[in-house]
């Protein structure tokens, strides 16, 4: 057994053999949680399993029945069908994964990909970026949060909610979208698995709303923010208490997003965001200073090697030669 598995849910569309070619020579196994009406062909597969039904409840239902041998993995990704990658960005996908520890993270999505959240985009200038939010799209869990969401599953259909409460079974410096090996969304979001998840009497919003008040999440809305990063430099950053630190990560943001297919409206609130959550003016004031961001991504990421400069710095004079703190 090799020590990740790559388990799609997956139909007779699927574009799962790109991610799999060679899978001799790969890091990782795969399975199918498969929908499609006949048997798939599945060279070298682990398991095969047959459900029908939207993604969450068949794939509930494999990660039940197949639970044991699904048990003898560090790692489990769960991407959709549509989603085109390769083996060797899936392999070093697994890799960055383990060596920092996460236990929630997906690939970014090509500027190409349709999609519906722009922090979910690839950002040029990173390598990765440590996030409250992952989307159920392709999450790669540990094993340990794997066990842990596992129940979040039962009586959801459309996975509405999942992603605003998946985020919060983990901590700072666990989640992470992963820019250094981008996957491509090939078909619009939604698709046919919102019309399956509603036949099942409740629509997507309402699914949504019951996860939600059944977990404490009381907001509108959550605002998706990155907290820090690893940069194609190799540099590393965080967010803090001080002026040059926002203002870092917003000409960080700025120039990796400034290039995606998003309108400046999109643009613009997306980057406010992190100025609303800097401030405190999200949620009426601080609850905590933002220079202990840096302490808890430290504790989080020990062992790893990654250490996030001062403010005064010489790597964030680096990042920012032109900010004058005068």
């Amino acid at each position: 057994m090799k020590p990740f598995l790559a388990l799609f849910r997956a139909g007779p569309k699927s574009l799962h053999p790109h991610a799999v070619q060679g899978i001799e020579q790969l890091p990782f196994d795969y399975a199918l949680s498969w929908f499609g009406d006949t048997p798939p062909e599945a060279p070298g597969a682990a398991f095969v399993h047959l459900q029908k039904g939207p993604k969450w409840p068949g794939l509930e239902q494999t990660l039940l029945v197949h639970a044991a041998q699904i048990a003898g993995y560090r790692y489990v990704w769960l991407p959709d069908d549509d989603l085109l990658c390769d083996p060797a960005g899936v392999a070093r996908m697994f890799a960055v994964c383990e060596d920092l520890g996460l236990e929630l993270a997906q690939p970014a999505l090509t500027p190409d990909s349709y999609f519906s959240h722009a922090i979910t985009l690839q950002h040029a200038g990173f390598q990765l970026r440590f996030t409250n939010f992952v989307e159920i799209m392709a999450p790669v869990l540990s094993q340990a949060m794997l066990a842990r969401v596992l129940p979040t599953l039962a009586g959801n259909a459309s996975g509405y909610g999942l992603d605003g409460l998946w985020p919060r079974m983990s901590s700072l410096g666990r989640l992470a979208i992963i820019d250094a090996t981008p996957i491509r969304h090939t078909r619009p979001v939604g698709g046919p698995n919102h019309a399956l998840a509603s036949r099942s009497g409740l629509t997507p919003v309402q699914e949504d709303w019951l996860v939600s008040a059944g977990h404490f999440m009381d907001d509108c809305s959550d605002i998706h923010l990155n907290y820090a990063g690893l940069l194609q430099s190799g540099d590393a950053f965080c967010l803090g208490g001080t002026q040059v630190e926002i203002e870092t990560l917003l000409a960080l943001l700025h120039e990796s997003a400034g290039r995606l297919p998003m309108s400046k409206v999109q643009l613009t609130r997306y980057l406010a965001n992190h100025l609303y959550y800097w401030s405190g003016e999200a949620r009426g004031g601080q609850r905590y200073p933002r220079a202990m961001l840096r302490m808890v991504l430290e504790q989080a990421l020990a062992g790893t090697g990654i250490r996030f400069p001062q403010p005064q710095s010489p790597q964030i004079q680096r990042l920012f030669p032109n900010y004058n703190d005068a």
